[in-house]
């Protein structure tokens, strides 16, 4: 049976916050749902106004930006908390409804689909849905027990998805784990290394073209640029790319082969500096302005996997944002002049060598873990389709 979402869903009574209300404060995140900010809230703002801010009750429904890759959570951390004002909330009918197979077919590509198809708005990340179109999406409504044993296969599924995730996560851990083991912290340089400023080891920066990527809909044969994302994560993601436009063609200089470390110089406060190392093969990848190459001496000083396990140490990255530079909020710059005249304690090659080799071991592993988790990936989206077509 199919029916209308709006026969499953109303938008819910707005609640606004009242006097001495001490509701937890959630935001939203694309994997993990809602996410309890309070804390870091409270610290990034002295004095906080947050009558706007709407109550959202356990079991409700929570959709946010941007609809279109599907950032909407049940909220079941709490009896009541407060989130944005610019986040709908809505009531589930459960006596039709499970409201985990409610929450994963919102999820699911058919859904994200029906969201990208009819948004309006100019701004990306402010686009919305006009009012009452998501209430005429029509979505396959078997039985409750039926919708609950297809709520647990999908989530069985996806609790391998995230089992991979968490193995990827504590294996960057021991990475981290290893660097201080081996070289400690290398602004204080509680180990007496050689201090050296990052030009004696970088020659300089190269970079692209500020030129705008055409959306997915193009050529899918065209030389393609990379999208800042492609290094905040700290690993190279050659998929955060655009096809470039028809008639430019990019100089080999600026398209990007295995084996180089790429930096961002613009993004914000927290992530301005991200470094990546591109660890596999690309082809017709190019940069653009706004992400740097490192380009090394004639005579190196330095392995550029230790390089690039450095610039990611929480200590480097406070100092790269500290020379970043901008009036705007959300923007940060940096100058090559002031990344390359920062200076840390640089430890010999032969000991960037060990540490290199050690984590050889768990860049192997991750690659396995990584191609078993595009697998996953893959079984998951089509359990998902057969799942919301009645045939699983």
């Amino acid at each position: 049976m199919s029916v209308r979402l709006g026969d499953l869903i109303r938008p819910a009574r707005t609640k606004q916050l009242g006097p001495g209300d001490p509701f937890p404060i959630l935001s939203m995140t694309m994997r993990d749902g809602l996410v309890d900010q309070s804390t870091k809230f409270k610290k990034r703002i002295a004095s906080v106004d947050l009558s706007p801010y709407k109550v959202v009750e356990k079991g409700q429904l929570v959709v946010g930006f941007p609809i279109d890759e599907a950032v909407l959570a049940l909220q079941t951390r709490y009896d009541k908390a407060l989130v944005s004002p610019a986040y709908a909330i809505w009531d589930l009918d459960d006596s039709k409804v499970y409201p985990r197979y409610l929450e994963l077919f919102l999820r699911s590509p058919r859904a994200i689909e029906f969201y990208k198809a009819r948004l309006q708005g100019s701004t990306a990340r402010r686009r919305s849905l006009p009012a009452g179109v998501l209430e005429t999406m029509v979505i396959s409504l078997p039985a409750l027990a039926e919708q609950q044993r297809i709520a647990r296969v999908l989530d069985g599924a996806d609790g391998l998805r995230d089992f991979s995730d968490q193995t990827s996560h504590r294996l960057e851990e021991l990475e981290e784990s290893i660097f201080v083991h081996a070289f400690g912290d290398l602004v204080a340089n509680e180990r007496g290394w050689p201090v050296v400023r990052v030009s004696d080891f970088v020659a300089r920066f190269s970079s692209g073209k500020s030129i705008v990527g055409l959306d997915e809909s193009a050529d899918a044969t065209r030389p393609r640029v990379l999208k800042i994302s492609a290094v905040t994560s700290g690993r190279f993601r050659e998929f955060e790319s655009k096809p470039l436009p028809a008639g430019y063609e990019p100089p080999a200089s600026h398209l990007v082969s295995r084996g180089d470390l790429l930096f961002s110089r613009a993004n914000t406060r927290e992530l301005v500096g991200a470094t990546a190392y591109v660890d596999v093969e690309t082809r017709d990848l190019a940069l653009p302005d706004k992400l740097w190459r490192f380009e090394w001496p004639a005579i190196p000083r330095t392995l550029p996997v230790f390089v690039w396990k450095m610039f990611s140490r929480p200590e480097v990255r406070a100092a790269i944002s500290d020379v970043a530079t901008g009036s705007g909020g959300s923007m940060k710059n940096v100058s090559q002049s002031s990344v390359l005249g920062l200076r840390f304690a640089l430890p010999a090659l032969e000991y960037q060598q060990e540490f290199v080799d050690k984590i050889a071991h768990a860049d192997r592993s991750r690659s396995l873990i990584t191609a078993r988790k595009s697998i996953l990936d893959e079984f998951f989206a089509s359990l998902q389709h057969r799942a919301f077509e009645g045939r699983l």
